[in-house]
């Protein structure tokens, strides 16, 4: 029987396994893909928190579906990914003590402000540099040395009685294999690890914590472990199977999408959109964030996150009615730029490059000649802004834009991607056959073990759709683009004024 590699997402939305079937070291084929969803928890105003145990439940269920469903017996690897960097509090057993804080909630206003005087003030030394220098980012919402500030503060029996912290595929594997590590990119987005590979005591400090707390650090292709008896019975998988690191969820994607050379541009339109270009050295900038890439080729991929992108389309059919093709139909008659309306996108605040949560969404240039449509189109159109405002980014920093890929949920209208094509002025390549960051999951722990070459991307990937950016459409969304920079800077001041409102 062929091998298998198995790549397992712990996802914000989802738990999802896939399995593939191995035909040669540059190709495979899909033989299953099978997933649970589950709840995020708000139970205050920007919290967001999730259930471990329920993705302890979830991930068990699907291992144990598709066991009894296939004959698993010839898997030979399985590769781990999921959001980053959630933060899961153990106790002594390694059983979670609280609910999980995820990489979204923005409950630590007052610990970011203390941590950023703390840790960023003028002359203050960060291993043997600037806090910036050592971990690539500024202290910002996705830490988690503010998030531990938080809960020594308001949950001390919960932080007293921790006594290790893992990330979410980290923690997966831990029930596969009986050991817990942190994965390399759990790490650096965590705030607490600098470049140099090593944990920054004057972090740890601030946060109130051992680095006896801190599990090892593992690059994505190591192997942390195989699967236990235990982990066998409950899962129906064969004892004994290798389990490698994997990556944070945004990389793995970007890279089962094709991205694997210097300068490699990836969209991925989810509920936010996250845009990447990986690169063969290291390049960092304060208004973004920074990540170990996967690929032989490249080590980083430097990256940005705009909160609101297919969640903002969601939002608009809902509040205003229309299925998503008839809203295209009807967005597809009107022309480029929207006659005039620019929306700023910034319905969640915003992340990078302005780092605003006070920031907000704006509907500009509304006349009774404008419809509905109009609003809707231009929606896409913000988003595609957002994306080009980080490519202005990455042009400033000396970077060379190379081949340019688009993925995720917003990826499967045409629409969108004509627009992102020619906000952008790239060629963008669509993979219709990806299912997201499982994929890359699994091509990491069939290249790990030897099974599959970084050629079978390439060969996963090669049916591909094209849209390209059209001259006269280009040159509108300029002008658009132009007034889509000039409204936050003039709202800037508002924002801030009002935040509490």
């Amino acid at each position: 029987m062929p091998d298998l590699v198995m790549g397992i997402d712990i996802g914000t939305t989802a738990i999802k396994v896939i399995v593939l079937r191995r035909l040669s070291e540059s190709r495979c084929e899909t033989l299953a893909i099978r997933s649970i969803p589950h709840d995020l928890i708000s139970l205050h105003p920007g919290w967001a928190e999730e259930d471990a145990e329920v993705w302890e439940a979830h991930l068990f269920a699907l291992l144990k579906e598709l066991s009894s469903e296939f004959d698993l017996s010839s898997l030979k690897a399985v590769g781990l990914t999921g959001m980053v960097p959630a933060l899961i509090m153990l106790d002594k057993d390694c059983r979670p003590i609280r609910l999980s804080i995820q990489q979204n909630d923005m409950r630590t206003g007052e610990e970011l402000e203390y941590l950023s005087g703390v840790l960023e003030g003028e002359g203050v030394k960060i291993g043997g540099g600037s806090y910036f220098e050592a971990v690539g980012s500024h202290v910002n919402s996705q830490h988690i040395a503010p998030r531990l500030l938080w809960l020594k503060k308001h949950e001390r029996e919960a932080f007293d009685r921790m006594r290790h912290i893992a990330g979410s595929y980290d923690w997966a594997g831990c029930l596969l294999t009986g050991r817990l590590h942190l994965e390399e990119n759990w790490a650096l987005e965590s705030g607490m690890y600098s470049f140099s590979g090593e944990w920054l005591p004057e972090v740890l400090r601030e946060a109130g914590i051992d680095e006896s707390v801190l599990p090892p650090v593992v690059r994505y292709d190591e192997e942390i472990g195989r699967i236990t008896a235990a982990a066998a019975a409950l899962s129906g998988l064969p004892e004994g199977v290798p389990v490698y690191a994997g990556t944070a969820d945004h990389v793995a994607s970007a890279f089962c999408t094709g991205a694997r050379e210097n300068g490699d541009l990836v969209l991925k339109m989810g509920g936010a959109g996250d845009i990447l270009v990986s690169l063969d050295s290291l390049v960092t900038d304060s208004r973004l964030f920074i990540d170990y890439f996967c690929s032989k080729g490249c080590r980083y991929v430097l990256n940005g996150c705009t909160a609101s992108s297919g969640s903002l389309l969601k939002w608009f059919a809902a509040e205003f009615g229309g299925d998503f093709k008839e809203l295209d139909m009807e967005a597809e008659k009107i022309p480029a730029g929207s006659e005039g309306v620019v929306v700023l996108p910034y319905f969640l605040g915003e992340k990078t490059p302005i780092f605003d949560p006070a920031a907000r969404g704006v509907i500009y240039g509304l006349t009774l000649s404008h419809t509905k449509a109009h609003i809707y189109r231009a929606i896409m159109e913000s988003v595609a802004f957002a994306f080009r405002h980080h490519i202005d980014v990455f042009r400033e920093r000396g970077i060379s834009i190379g081949r340019v890929f688009i993925t995720n949920g917003g990826s499967t209208s045409p629409l969108w991607r004509s627009i992102m094509a020619s906000v952008t002025g790239y060629p963008v390549a669509y993979i219709k056959t990806n299912p997201g960051s499982c994929l890359g999951a699994a091509f990491i722990a069939g290249i790990a073990s030897g099974l599959l070459s970084e050629d079978v991307v390439e060969d996963f990937t090669s049916s591909k759709i094209f849209s390209y950016p059209d001259e006269a459409a280009t040159a509108a969304y300029d002008r658009a683009y132009a007034v889509y920079r000039s409204l936050y800077p003039a709202l800037k001041d508002i924002f801030s004024e009002n935040k509490d409102l």
